[in-house]
């Protein structure tokens, strides 16, 4: 009998690949000819077959001493050794209870085609972080120079900090409805 491939893991694979991931295995309870057949199907760089589900998390640990950030997807009881010791795991809505509670992520539609927006998420947030550290520093930066240059006391520099920090705050916080409002005026 032949495993069944979701129609959007050829997709998500490449997609991957394209944002830089370097490394797609696959680990499997079952027999070596269906997994052999599975992986080169897929175009994996490497399977693993006949595995424990307590040897998942083994093979997971081995990527992360070879120096690798582990995602696990899995879906299933005995994923979830690997999925608790993955540096990110990934679940699919539908999946073993354990599993999706487990799961750093779950994908809600059932399938993997948003996998890669997760990527696009995390770019995101990064800039989002960066974006925030610099308004923080920004807002110091100007306290500081209020007091030194401008002679501001205490109360007036903290004053002057609160009311930047909650005025960058808030801008902030509208960016991303800012930015939704461009993409709809875009869109038409």
């Amino acid at each position: 009998m032949k495993p069944q491939i979701r129609p959007e893991v050829r997709n998500t694979i490449k997609c991957l690949r394209r944002h830089g991931v370097s490394h797609v295995s696959i680990v499997s309870g079952d027999h070596q000819q269906p997994t052999q057949r599975l992986a080169d199907d897929l175009e994996t760089d490497s399977f693993f077959y006949n595995i424990l589900p307590e040897n998942k998390g083994d093979i997971v640990e081995q990527f992360q001493k070879e120096g690798r950030t582990v995602c696990f997807v899995g879906d299933g009881v005995n994923d979830a050794i690997a999925m608790k010791k993955a540096n990110v795991s990934i679940s699919l809505s539908g999946a073993a209870s354990v599993a999706t509670d487990v799961a750093q992520v779950v994908l809600m539609d059932g399938g993997l085609s948003h996998m890669p927006a997760l990527f696009n998420l995390s770019e995101r947030l990064d800039v989002n972080l960066r974006r925030s550290l610099i308004i923080s520093l920004g807002n110091g930066i100007i306290c500081v120079g209020s007091v030194l240059f401008f002679g501001l006391g205490i109360m007036g520099s903290l004053l002057l900090i609160d009311t930047l920090s909650l005025g960058a705050g808030i801008g902030h916080a509208l960016l991303p409805l800012k930015q939704k409002e461009q993409k709809k005026s875009e869109d038409i």
